[in-house]
């Protein structure tokens, strides 16, 4: 399973949370690979997403989550995708 986190940058707190709350799920669910989505490198794929803030969350390259999920509902998702 891929989990893709839109990313402003390094100085994006609201990116950071979400890439923070990704790698917490991962420990749980050892098959998941985490990649993150750079804005200005992304720009057009994002558009083509209708995804327009970072911090939103992909799954499969599927948007999932435009805004910043809570972890218990992050951990739901991921377990109901992979059963």
């Amino acid at each position: 399973m891929l989990i893709e986190v839109v990313s402003a940058g390094p100085g994006c707190s609201i990116c950071q949370k979400a890439l923070k709350l990704v790698k917490q799920v991962a420990v749980e669910f050892p098959q998941i690979e985490i990649r993150e989505l750079h804005v200005v490198e992304q720009f057009e794929r994002l558009q083509e997403l209708n995804i327009f803030s970072a911090g939103a969350i992909l799954i499969n390259g599927k948007a999932e989550f435009g805004s910043l999920p809570s972890l218990p509902k992050l951990r739901d998702r991921v377990f109901e995708l992979l059963n």
